[in-house]
C-alpha cells in the first residue's frame, strides 16, 4: 500500500517550517549583558560573555590571537589561543548562529542585532538630524551605561567612547529643542548630559542659554555658580572665559 498523501493542514504546516524566518539573536550590552534569541535569554558557557561582548564591541572582524590576548592576557599566547578555541567551541554548542564561521577571525554571526550598534547609528542620526520626535526615548537609549560592573580595560575604553558620542548628540538635541522653543524638552535632554557628566562645560552652558532664552536669569545665574562650585571642589579650576563672559551681566559683584 502507497503512502498516503499529505493532509492540507499538513502541508501548511510543512509549507510554514520551511519558510520560516530564523529566531532573532539580539546582543544585549547597555545596562548589563545578554544574549536573546526571540526575547527568551540564551544560557552562555563560562567565559562566553566577555568573548562575546569584546567581539561586538570590536564590530568588524578581530584576529583571533588578538582576541585572545585581550581575554586572557594573563597567560602566555599558546595557553590563551587553546582557551579561545574551547571557549569558541562551547559557545557554538550553546548557540550555533551568533559566532560567524571562520578559522583565522572571528566575527558576530550575520542578523544578530547589538544594542550598542544601534545606540551608535541612533547618536548619528541625532547628530545629523536632531529635534526629531521621540527624543524622551531616543536620550533614555543614550544614557544607558555600558556592561556596568565590568572593569577591564577595553570595556573602560569602549564606555568612555560611547559615553562621548552620547553626550554630543545629546547636546545636539537639547540645541535643536531650544532653536524650536520646546524649552521643556531641552532642559531635559540636558540635563541627562550633566548627570552623566556634571563637570561637562559644554552642557551647562547649553543649559544656562536655554534659561536666558526663556528669561529666568537667577536659575541661569544658579547654573553657572553651582558649576564653578563643583569645578573648584575637584579640579581646582574655573569655568572657561566664554562661559564667565555668559553670565557677567547677571553677576554685578564679578564684574
Amino acid at each position: 500500500m502507497g503512502d498516503e498523501a499529505p493532509t492540507r493542514d499538513q502541508s501548511e504546516t510543512r509549507t510554514r517550517r520551511v519558510g520560516a524566518h530564523p529566531p532573532t539573536l539580539r546582543i544585549v550590552l547597555l545596562g548589563g549583558f545578554a544574549v536573546c534569541e526571540d526575547d527568551v535569554e540564551v544560557r552562555l558557557p563560562a567565559a562566553s560573555p566577555r568573548l562575546v561582548a569584546l567581539t561586538a564591541l570590536h564590530r568588524g572582524p578581530i584576529s583571533r590571537p588578538r582576541l585572545a590576548e585581550q581575554l586572557w592576557p594573563h597567560l602566555g599566547e599558546h595557553r590563551a589561543i587553546a582557551s579561545l578555541r574551547s571557549t569558541l567551541s562551547r559557545l557554538r554548542g550553546a548557540s550555533p548562529r551568533l559566532i560567524a564561521p571562520g578559522s583565522t577571525d572571528v566575527a558576530i554571526g550575520e542578523g544578530v542585532r547589538v544594542d550598542v550598534w544601534e545606540r551608535e547609528e541612533l547618536a548619528a542620526q541625532l547628530l545629523e538630524k536632531p529635534g526629531d520626535d521621540g527624543c524622551r526615548d531616543a536620550i533614555d537609549q543614550l544614557t544607558t551605561e555600558l556592561l556596568p560592573g565590568w572593569h577591564d580595560d577595553w570595556v573602560m575604553f569602549e564606555r568612555d567612547r560611547l559615553r562621548e558620542i552620547s553626550m554630543h548628540a545629546i547636546e545636539s538635541q537639547a540645541i535643536a529643542l531650544a532653536g524650536d522653543r520646546r524649552f521643556a524638552l531641552a532642559i531635559a535632554a540636558v540635563y541627562e548630559a550633566i548627570r552623566l557628566d556634571p563637570l561637562r562645560e559644554s552642557a551647562v552652558r547649553i543649559l544656562i542659554e536655554i534659561h536666558l532664552a526663556e528669561g529666568n536669569r537667577a536659575q541661569a545665574a544658579q547654573c553657572y555658580l553651582a558649576f564653578r562650585d563643583r569645578l573648584r571642589a575637584a579640579l581646582r579650576i574655573d569655568p572657561s572665559d566664554e562661559m564667565r563672559t555668559l553670565v557677567l551681566p547677571l553677576l554685578p559683584a564679578y564684574r
